[in-house]
């Protein structure tokens, strides 16, 4: 692949909606042979064995039933993958997987390898949607990883200006060399503008 994108947003505290919407008007918008979009929705689900959007009430459920060997497992799996993270310093095994994705590449056959933190360090931009009131931790811990490594966050504010947003979001998504929009439109034509992507039209 040319180019590979994470969408990053609140999976755990929305609904199937919230949380597939507008990932699927991305995926739409931006649907090409130069990009590949790794969608946590469906991979984290593919690595809990469930359909998409349900991995959320089955993990809540190993939670509140005390169940915590199997969900640290299930979580290991959702952000590590076949990784084996406790035997390598976290920090040098992001840096080797984003020099990995450099010199070797990315290939659609690969996002079925991967779990969240290497599709993270692995893309060439994440795009993040925050609404206002969404409550999200996971969101923030990979734009976090991103920034950490310079790669561009485009942050979506569906219902806010950025002068209201988080301090310290503001700062990371900027210091990233990224960009804040108010839609997916208008987010999805400034990427397809500057990484040149060449859309495929769907016949209808």
């Amino acid at each position: 692949m040319k180019l590979t994108c994470y969408t990053a947003g609140a999976i755990e505290h929305v609904s199937n909606k919230e949380m597939k919407s507008w990932r699927e008007d991305i995926a739409e918008r931006l649907r090409s042979n130069d990009l590949a979009i790794f969608d946590p929705v469906f991979r984290e689900a593919q690595k809990a064995g469930l359909p998409a959007g349900e991995q959320v009430k089955y993990i809540q459920g190993l939670k509140q039933g005390g169940h915590i060997e199997k969900f640290l497992d299930v979580m290991k799996k959702i952000w590590w993958g076949i990784i084996p993270c406790e035997k390598f310093d976290r920090i040098r095994l992001l840096i080797y997987l984003r020099e990995k994705s450099q010199i070797e590449g990315n290939y659609d056959t690969d996002l079925d390898c991967w779990a969240d933190y290497e599709a993270v360090v692995r893309s060439n931009f994440v795009i993040m949607y925050l609404p206002k009131d969404i409550k999200t931790v996971g969101t923030y811990f990979e734009a976090h990883t991103a920034y950490l490594l310079g790669i561009p966050i485009y942050l979506i504010l569906p219902d806010q200006p950025k002068t209201e947003a988080n301090s310290t979001l503001l700062s990371v998504v900027l210091g990233s060399k990224g960009e804040i929009f108010y839609s997916v439109k208008d987010c999805c034509e400034y990427i397809i503008t500057k990484y040149k992507i060449k859309i495929h039209e769907v016949k209808k």
